[in-house]
């Protein structure tokens, strides 16, 4: 039997990863993955034409209301890199403040001022900075603008935070499609800055593009690691609710790193058959299975993290819904 799925270009290469060990364990079962944006994957699953949807953002109260039976499934915690490209500058640092000021045209050299205040004793070019932005509807736009709303009062007020957003206009902006167009148009351009999610971040890396890091709600500066995205996932799931939508952004803790998402899989809890949903249930269960798709060999691929222990109880009960 095939699960069908689409969405997340930042979730698509862990899935990729699954797809053989997957049906070695279970030879009736075949995972199809594909990418397209989380904003796709959302919408392909409520119409149906996937089984699941991937997305790194969960679906909002209105959409869970107006789409019963619509289950958020996180599998995986994963986190979003800001890579630039700006010859001669290594160990960037940046706050959200600052990225919000970049996106809305308010600081548009990097020899800014606020960018000098975080970064003493850091030569910084007068290069214009080119803001980089996702053009399809992205949870990894949904996860950096929650990041700006929450470290800026004028963005939170302002454009806000979704799969899509009314960008203000800045010029020489860019754009580009899925992580993948967000490395390559980085690279190609001196000056740029964006938002790629970790899974390409080896990526990013390979073609020259630095990570920079960035403060925390303690005001420490981190990078994405296996500890820094563990610590913010483990101090926002303490509460996770039932239906297990769950920002784990700007989370308190000195360690931890500021934009941390759990990798969500969207999924009708009434399946079309008996099979179909016993195929769903064993896909979901397999992943979080830290012996199987949840293994470090599979996660660290992608620099990846496990569920805190505290979520799976939750998400067990979740799968546990899939039914014909």
């Amino acid at each position: 039997m095939t699960i069908n799925e689409s969405g997340s270009s930042l979730l698509y290469p862990f899935l990729q990863e699954l797809v053989t060990p997957l049906h070695t364990q279970y030879s009736n079962i075949t995972l199809a993955p594909a990418p397209g944006g989380s904003g796709k994957g959302i919408s392909d699953a409520i119409a149906g034409t996937v089984q699941l949807g991937g997305s790194d953002a969960y679906l909002s109260p209105g959409q869970l209301t107006q789409n019963p039976g619509l289950m958020n499934v996180p599998i995986v915690v994963s986190a979003q890199a800001v890579n630039y490209n700006v010859p001669g500058v290594s160990n960037l640092k940046l706050t959200g403040d600052i990225l919000a000021k970049i996106y809305s045209g308010k600081i548009v050299s990097w020899s800014d001022p606020a960018i000098a205040a975080v970064n003493s004793g850091t030569r910084l070019p007068s290069t214009k900075i080119v803001p980089v932005r996702r053009v399809d509807s992205s949870g990894d736009t949904f996860i950096f603008t929650s990041f700006l709303s929450a470290t800026n009062t004028t963005w939170q007020n302002g454009p806000g935070f979704g799969t899509t957003v009314t960008w203000p206009a800045v010029p020489g902006e860019l754009t580009a499609n899925g992580n993948p167009g967000m490395v390559q148009t980085c690279k190609a351009t001196p000056g740029c800055v964006a938002y790629v999610g970790v899974s390409a971040e080896s990526s990013a890396q390979s073609v020259g593009l630095g990570e920079a890091m960035l403060q925390n709600k303690a005001g420490g500066f981190v990078q994405p690691t296996a500890d820094t995205i563990t610590a913010a996932a483990t101090a926002g799931s303490a509460n996770v609710p039932d239906n297990l939508a769950q920002p784990l952004i700007y989370e308190d803790g000195a360690q931890s790193y500021p934009i941390v998402n759990f990798e969500y899989i969207v999924v009708k809890s009434t399946q079309s058959s008996a099979d179909l949903a016993k195929a769903i249930r064993t896909f979901l269960s397999f992943a979080i299975d830290p012996s199987g798709g949840s293994s470090q060999s599979y996660l660290s691929k992608e620099d990846f993290v496990a569920l805190p222990s505290t979520v799976v109880p939750k998400v067990k009960v979740a799968i546990a819904k899939i039914t014909p």
